[in-house]
């Protein structure tokens, strides 16, 4: 029986109906509105990764302190994620959302995407935003046209690089027409293409693809909407992950390339080939590209991109896939969700026609610094690298009915705009992403919250941090204005939700939820809370409001009841990703590439431990060749994250790269349907 894991991540669906918005209370002072204070006393179940802003003498961020020495969680991490809760529970906005947000995806190796591109080398670019101008390389062939990686060897050396876009002098064997010998010339008539060797097969040598120049200067002005195109596809590339980028430094545009050969029967060798142009939205002269070029107009650039397989941008956009409009960030401060009118909204839309217009609309709940009650002395912890959300991800990300799940077509079934989206309406985002909550039974951080043997070999992509121990106790105080007792009994519900889902929950501040931290309980200190009438702070007499927890929250129950049904629907799932009982602790990884005895391994068995290619390229949805005998189809069928509604949350580990059939499986329906956009 295959070995299982629980992803660390699950969400919560969006509802069908979102509630209708409204304007908010203002900040008048109506006497029948509440005003107050509230206690809240926060209690971490497991360590807390609550960063701060300086350092010690080591460069190891220091534990948020005042300057008394007390040790905090500051207000904006506590108001982050009562916010964030309280979106779920009374059907706020995504006010952390981009609309127009599409992934791009790494194409795959056919003749349809490599078969009529050229090479082209930058001669200027003024800047990101406008085109660059390109001379176009003869066409060759994509067989014979390449180095072997012997050859790169000999012309690569740590003093003078080997660099893609460098210019060869080379000789061609008379009966095989493959180059037998290269050499360097500032003046040569060959240029070299260096691309990443990160995803070659071990098993092959490295060749590099080398393309003439012609006789006669043949360039070209890329079109603007083909740049922007470009643009668009870069978006996600890795070598724009902040952490890269900055590793490399802002004068350092080069990247290894690096090949890791190992022919069968042989030891693996890790061969050092020169170094390639990292993605970056402007070009450089000398730059190497590859282009497509119209096949009537053969100087029509139609496609720019760093790789003969490269990138292409999804379909329909993030704001097309929440469903009710209602969900999108709120915009107008007199017409706001539930969230925003308590929490507040701010202006994200920038200047309106020129003029600088404000549209943000201040919040009623203000949320101190959540002080330490006791001593506590921070323990020390090296980070394992952690990667960027990859919403592009379809299988975890989208909702899949029944004719997308074990399927597979052409374009894996997993990405925005495959032929799963060509129905009435392109496909759902999953809802609110949520991390389980994995109680710890010692005292130490959890195993997947610590750099590995393997890990530390990679010092550009780990972090150090200090940890709030399990245990550690701090303090809060809220102050509210202008409240009605439903919006009260939200904020109530937020800070205390096991008293309104019936169940024991628990809630993350702070960082590092993907790795077991942040977990926290909270408790409201009725004895040194208050309430009262806001028109008391401008003259009004009336006596305190008793603080009465219970019938607050069933406030809000009714008003979710008569204006958020299909919200309160959902609130027995939040129930579930908030329970610490859910899924098994031990359990909850990332999608390993490797058994789980080898998870404590060596550095090369936890490397392939903590390697998930294989999990996500088998759960994608591509459909390949069939059988040539049977002419069964075979592939990689969508395998989805399980639903938060299901009983069981753990999928497969997949432990090595295999197509399986796909019986009693037919093609998509939508298969032959065109997409919205191409």
């Amino acid at each position: 029986m295959a070995e299982t894991f629980v992803n660390p991540y699950t969400f919560v669906p969006l509802p069908d109906a979102a509630p209708k918005r409204s304007a908010p209370h203002g900040h008048s002072g109506r006497g029948d509105l509440l005003s107050g204070r509230l206690t809240v006393t926060i209690t971490a179940e497991t360590p807390l990764l609550v960063r701060g802003i300086t350092a010690d003498d080591e460069q190891r961020p220091r534990l948020p302190r005042r300057p008394d020495g007390t040790v905090m969680i500051p207000g904006s991490s506590l108001k982050g994620a009562l916010r964030s809760l309280h979106e779920t529970l009374a059907g706020g906005c995504l006010r952390v959302f981009d609309n127009e947000f599409v992934p791009g995806y790494r194409a795959s190796a056919n003749s349809d995407e490599i078969g009529t591109v050229r090479l082209a080398v930058v001669v200027s670019h003024d800047d990101e935003d406008s085109p660059p101008e390109l001379e176009l390389c003869e066409e060759g062939d994509t067989r014979t046209h390449r180095l072997h990686q012997n050859e790169l060897l000999r012309l690569h050396s740590e003093e003078a690089p080997l660099t893609s876009g460098d210019r060869l002098e080379v000789t061609f064997d008379e009966h095989t027409g493959k180059p037998s010998e290269a050499t360097r010339s500032a003046d040569g008539d060959w240029v070299v293409f260096l691309s990443d060797a990160g995803v070659r097969d071990k098993k092959y040598p490295y060749r590099a693809h080398i393309r003439k120049l012609p006789e006669v200067s043949d360039r070209v002005r890329v079109a603007p909407e083909v740049w922007q195109a470009y643009q668009y596809a870069i978006e996600g590339a890795d070598d724009l992950r902040t952490q890269r980028a900055h590793d490399r430094g802002a004068d350092n545009r080069y990247v290894p390339v690096i090949h890791t050969y190992q022919p069968d029967g042989e030891p693996k060798t890790r061969l050092t080939l020169g170094r390639r142009w990292a993605v970056s939205k402007r070009l450089r002269p000398g730059q190497p590209v590859w282009v497509r070029v119209d096949e009537r107009d053969r100087k029509t650039v139609t496609a720019v991109r760093q790789a003969m397989i490269w990138r292409r941008r999804g379909e329909y956009p993030a704001s097309e896939r929440v469903g009710d409009p209602a969900l999108l960030p709120c915009e107008d401060p007199h017409r706001l969700c539930p969230s925003c009118g308590l929490f507040g909204s701010a202006d994200t839309s920038g200047n309106d026609s020129g003029h600088a217009r404000q549209h943000s609309y201040a919040g009623h709940v203000r949320i101190g610094d959540a002080l330490a009650l006791d001593e506590i002395h921070g323990r020390e912890v090296t980070l394992p690298p952690m990667g960027v959300p990859r919403p592009g991800s379809g299988q975890f990300y989208l909702v899949n009915d029944r004719n997308t799940q074990k399927n597979a077509s052409k374009h894996p079934l997993r990405e925005w705009g495959s032929v799963a989206d060509r129905g009435n309406e392109p496909r759902r985002l999953r809802g609110r992403k949520y991390y389980w909550h994995t109680p710890l039974e010692g005292s130490d951080p959890p195993r997947r919250g610590q750099a590995r043997t393997h890990q530390l070999d990679k010092s550009r992509l780990i972090s150090e941090a200090t940890l709030i121990p399990r245990g550690s106790r701090f303090r809060a105080t809220l102050t509210f204005t202008d409240l009605d007792e439903a919006q009260l009994g939200g904020l109530l519900a937020a800070l205390q939700p096991r008293k309104l889902l019936g169940q024991r929950v628990w809630q993350h501040i702070g960082g590092g939820r993907p790795l077991g931290y942040g977990s926290c309980t909270l408790n409201v200190d009725s004895d040194n809370s208050a309430v009262w009438r806001s028109g008391t702070r401008y003259g009004a007499t009336g006596d305190a409001v008793p603080l009465d927890i219970d019938g607050f929250l069933a406030e809000f129950d009714e008003w979710a009841r008569g204006q958020a049904p299909a919200v309160r629907r959902l609130w027995p799932l939040l129930g579930k990703a908030l329970s610490p009982e859910t899924v098994e602790p031990d359990a909850v990884w990332y999608p390993p590439g490797a058994s789980w005895a080898h998870r404590d391994g060596d550095n090369e068995d936890g490397k392939k431990f903590d390697e998930g290619h294989d999990f996500w390229k088998q759960t994608s949805g591509e459909e390949l060749r069939r059988d040539e005998n049977s002419g069964q189809r075979r592939g990689y069928p969508l395998t989805p994250l399980p639903d938060l509604s299901a009983t069981e949350q753990s999928m497969e580990i997949v432990t090595d790269d295999r197509a399986v059939p796909l019986p009693n499986q037919h093609p998509h329906p939508n298969e032959g349907r065109k997409g919205k956009r191409t």
